[in-house]
């Protein structure tokens, strides 16, 4: 919350960390008709973010231009610059989504890898972002020279791989600035 407190001003948050724990145990299906009717309830009042990478095929099933999926605005940026990119997700759950994001976006052009940043995951558990930053960068660098790092968390890695030269597209800001052009 408090990445998206500092670009989304005046923003109402809400947090439904058992939707990702259940979609994680037994698919996002299970959840589906959940998610659903509060992001349409939600996008009554305006815009709405969905933070959660793993929920956001649900956005694209909706189809409310209102709704912004959080890793779409990213992946146009990174695909509309054109070559490879190396895509970074931390949680496995969100592979097949993400993959399905990039071949829609990407209209059939391959990406150069996905890298999966699992070694992160107990660091972002514990709350420890610094280390949580480390196990992404040693899995990514090297990898290629433009990364999308396709979680909004994976964000706080960013600062490191572009002092190595790295060109780093991350979720939050794109996201914001697409939900502030609905706002308009």
């Amino acid at each position: 919350m408090a990445t998206f407190g500092a670009l989304l001003v005046d923003a109402q948050h809400v947090v439904r960390a058992d939707f990702l724990d259940h979609a994680r145990a037994h698919g996002v299906a299970s959840v589906a008709d959940e998610v659903t009717a509060l992001l349409c309830k939600l996008a009554q009042s305006g815009p709405v973010l969905c933070t959660c990478s793993t929920l956001g095929p649900l956005v694209d099933v909706i189809g409310n231009d209102k709704i912004v999926r959080i890793d779409r605005p990213a992946m146009v940026a990174a695909v509309a610059q054109g070559g490879e990119v190396v895509v970074a997700i931390f949680l496995d759950s969100t592979r097949e989504a993400t993959l399905a994001l990039f071949d829609d976006v990407a209209a059939g052009r391959s990406i150069a890898k996905l890298v999966l940043c699992d070694a992160a995951w107990p660091f972002f558990e514990a709350g420890d972002m610094d280390g949580y930053a480390r196990p992404i960068v040693a899995s990514v660098a090297g990898q290629g020279s433009r990364v999308l790092l396709a979680q909004a968390s994976m964000a706080v890695a960013a600062p490191l791989l572009a002092a190595q030269g790295i060109t780093v597209f991350t979720t939050p800001v794109a996201a914001a600035r697409a939900v502030a052009a609905l706002d308009v």
